[in-house]
Parts: structure tokens; sequence; C-alpha cells
């Protein structure tokens, strides 16, 4: 969801308000609508530097492309409509849906992207939910905790905490370092330790918001951090190059991921190993807004020289603020076959977009 300052890009001079703004022409261009209504707030040049500023939080620079591009244009029109308080946002944004009408808000959110002069940069529109297992081809500001819990049936249940911090740069850069922390239970006690940790990025290769796609390719290094002793880690470095795609096709968020897995095993007397990766996602919102629930299912692949295993991930989606800045997931990955070296496993995550504030102004 837009954020306080995203929240901004729309406000209009709310010393019109919605009941005068009504009986203000609307059949005038689009610049001249924001000038007559949005430059009190955001200046005539869109930067938000006004003599005297007519809102208490800071206007966003309509030509940072930085800070605009990455919102999507259900949230500003949802904005626009409903006024802030509808995404749990500043009240000092007024809803102007019934001025206005529907097309009108449409159109002015394209206006309003125009202010953005760099080309390059990828559509908010491109940024689809997390699935649990398949990368996401947009790059994120996030901070993600994912736990999983993974049996045997009953015996030497093994549980997983995975954190990762992932960092946007430039137009279409994403770089991230993750963590695991792993703990299993053995009939003699306990044993915890710190698994493989691994540095990635990736690089968007192919973004078209009038088809709703996106393509990146991606480079991910583990390093043989973990205690083999316990299974915490594979002994070895493993290079992972990736391609990650998305597509909105009628209404539903389809992501895949396909990845190559080269392990550098010693034990092997320098004979790499190879892994296939591939993961497919299907989802669908349930309804608009930062705090809506999407479902989906994923289907997860790996093929190696020894064995093919299959598995389906049913899973849920819901933000835990009308800001859309904290989320959480939750599925679980059931084998299709082979349940012996592939267990049954609970998994989740919560995210933070860290440069997102949690809640809006009053």
């Amino acid at each position: 969801m837009a954020t306080v300052r995203a929240l901004l890009i729309v406000v209009f001079a709310t010393t019109i308000g919605p009941s005068a703004l009504a009986s203000v022409q609307t059949d005038g261009t689009l610049s001249e609508m924001f000038r007559a209504w949005c430059a009190p707030c955001h200046a005539e040049d869109a930067s938000g530097r006004v003599p005297n500023p007519t809102v208490k939080t800071k206007p966003i620079d309509f030509t940072d492309c930085k800070a605009s591009t990455p919102e999507p244009d259900a949230d500003w029109e949802l904005v626009i409509a409903r006024g802030g308080p509808a995404a749990g946002l500043s009240s000092e944004m007024p809803a102007f849906g019934d001025a206005l009408g529907s097309q009108t808000v449409k159109d002015l959110v394209q206006y309003l992207r125009t202010f953005c002069g760099e080309e390059g940069w990828p559509h908010g529109n491109l940024n689809f939910p997390r699935p649990i297992f398949t990368a996401k081809a947009f790059p994120e500001n996030e901070v993600v905790i994912a736990p999983s819990l993974s049996h045997r049936g009953l015996r030497y249940p093994r549980f997983r905490l995975h954190g990762k911090f992932e960092k946007r740069f430039g137009k279409r850069g994403h770089i991230e370092i993750g963590l695991p922390v792993e703990t299993i239970g053995w009939p003699y006690g306990r044993a915890i330790g710190v698994g493989d940790v691994a540095v990635a990025s990736k690089y968007v290769l192919h973004a078209d918001p009038q088809a709703n796609r996106i393509v990146t390719g991606g480079l991910e290094l583990s390093l043989a951090t973990g205690d083999t002793t316990w299974g915490f880690g594979r002994g070895s470095a493993v290079f992972e190059p990736y391609l990650a795609a998305g597509v909105f096709w009628r209404g539903l968020y389809v992501q895949s991921e396909c990845r190559l897995e080269l392990i550098l095993n010693p034990l092997e007397r320098g004979e790499g190993r190879r892994e296939l990766v591939s993961n497919v996602y299907v989802g669908r919102d349930l309804a608009r807004g930062g705090d809506a629930s999407t479902v989906g299912v994923e289907l997860n692949g790996l093929v190696s020289r020894l064995h093919r295993l299959t598995a389906i991930t049913p899973q849920v989606k819901k933000g835990l603020t009308r800001s859309g800045a904290l989320a959480a997931g939750a599925g679980v990955r059931v084998p299709l076959n082979d349940p012996r070296r592939q267990p049954a496993q609970w998994i989740g995550y919560l995210l933070w977009e860290y440069l997102e504030p949690v809640r809006g102004r009053p």
C-alpha cells in the first residue's frame, strides 16, 4: 500500500473539500486539474515544496522516481476515491470518488505517473504478492522472517527460522542477505545451530506495465557456514543462478521461478552436483487494500541426477495493517512423491517494508 508520503501524492488542496470540488468544472485537462486541486499542496512543479504548506505531512516529490514508482495504481486510486483512512493513512486526504468518478480518478493517477521523467523504473503494478517459495521478480526493501517446521511423522521434528534483509538499489537492482537458525530434536537432546548464510542479487531484465509482466535474473551464493553434523548445512558452497517472472492475467497473479543449483561438494572430489529447482505460483486477491487477503497455491519441483521431487503448497497471505507495511503468510508443503526425501513442511513468513510507516499519521 501507499505510504503516508505516497498518500499525499494525490492530496488535493484540502481547503477545497469534496462538496466544493463537485462544483469545479471537471472537463478541463488533467494538467489544469492538477494546478487547481493539487498544486496548492504539491507546488506547480510537483516537487512538494510550497512556500505555505497546507498539510502537516510533507508531500511526496512527484519527480522522485524512487519514491513514486513502487506504488501500484490501485493503491493511489483507493486513496483518491475513499480518502486516506481507507488505507490506514492520514485523514488529511479526503475522499473524492463521488465528485470525480472512477474514470477521472484513473486518469489522474496516470497523469501523476508522468512526473517521473526517468525511464527504466519498474512499475508498482508489477509488485505482486510474495509467494512462500517462488522468488519475486520485483526488487524490494523488506525484512522477512520465515519460520518452518518439518517432520516425518512424529520423529525428529526440525524447526528453522530464516531471516532475510532485502534492499533495492538503482532503478532495477536488488541485493539481499539471509541467515537461517535451525534446531532439531534427537532422542538424546536438542541440537541448535546456524545454517548456511546466503547472499544474493537480482536485476530486472524486462518490465512491461501495459502487459502486466516482469522478468528478473538473479544469482545467489550459499556459503558453507552450517554445521553438517546435524544437517544444518550442505557442507559446500552453492551457486544458484535463476530466472523469475510474473504476470497478472485475468485477475490472477502467476509467478514462476527456475533455479539451477551448482553444488561444489568436496566429498565428491570436486565434481559438482547440479539440481534444477522450479516453482510456479497462482494467486488471487480476495479484496482490495493493504489488509486484504490473497489465496494461492504453488507447485514445487526439484530434479537431480538421483531423484525427482514434486510438492504442492496451498497458502494464504494477509495484510496486518491497512497501510500494507506489515504482512504475514502461511502454508503447508505437501509432498506428491517420495515423502522420505521431502517431509511435510509447515511454513510461514512475516514481512516488514521498512521504508514504509506501519501506521499513517492522523
